[in-house]
């Protein structure tokens, strides 16, 4: 009877306990401790009506613990892409005018190896910059006749490549005379009987020089 009594008086103090630590309503509680366990550890429940999912205690195992914050991964830095470096590069291609042009004339012949080849490495060149053609004569005729003849046949190039899809405000022309003349003093020197001869060992003059600029990548 006596245990009785004192299980009831206990009883009693736990609702009423439980009544000042609404915090947790639906469970037995106790000074200093949320919730009061019996001795095989479970929670003693009270006869209210809660919400368990939302109202329930985790250790009672009413509630499922709060799932951890898995914060998002940091976005991956874009790649650095490094540019390639461009390095100019100024190549001169010289082309004898024997077979290109007739002697003493501006009229360019057709179907000239060298120069159709020439043609089409500018025209495949993505990053041509500039050509610039040079006419150059021998010494023979007067200094004014070989300056305008060389401008002549520099124009007539400088046509051609247009003609053929060079743009033309990246084309120049300019005639030099005979003022780059380099083989007057060793023709000369041979004192040929016959001028075929001296013209034939001048024939390295007769040419026409193209300065190319353009352009090629370099890796960094």
């Amino acid at each position: 009877m006596k245990k009785s009594i004192k299980l009831s008086a206990l009883l009693a103090t736990l609702m009423l306990t439980s009544t000042a630590f609404a915090a947790n309503q639906g469970y037995a509680q106790a000074q200093g401790s949320p919730v009061v366990k019996n001795a095989y550890g479970e929670c003693w429940r009270l006869p209210t009506t809660y919400d368990k999912a939302r109202d329930g205690l985790v250790e009672c195992g009413d509630r499922e613990p709060a799932k951890p914050v898995v914060a998002a991964p940091a976005p991956q830095p874009a790649p650095v892409v490094v540019a390639p470096k461009v390095q100019t590069v100024i190549k001169t291609v010289s082309l004898s005018a024997e077979g290109l042009f007739g002697f003493n004339s501006a009229q360019i012949v057709a179907g000239n190896q060298q120069l159709e080849a020439l043609v089409s490495s500018l025209k495949s060149d993505k990053m041509l910059k500039s050509v610039a053609v040079e006419g150059h004569t021998d010494y023979l005729g007067s200094e004014k006749y070989n300056q305008a003849l060389s401008e002549k046949r520099a124009n007539a190039v400088k046509d051609y490549f247009v003609a053929a899809g060079i743009p033309a405000d990246k084309v120049t022309a300019v005639g030099k005379g005979e003022s780059e003349a380099k083989l007057t003093a060793e023709c000369t020197a041979k004192k040929f009987k016959k001028r075929a001869d001296l013209i034939a060992c001048l024939a390295g003059d007769r040419r026409f020089d193209v300065n190319v600029e353009t352009a090629k990548e370099v890796q960094q």
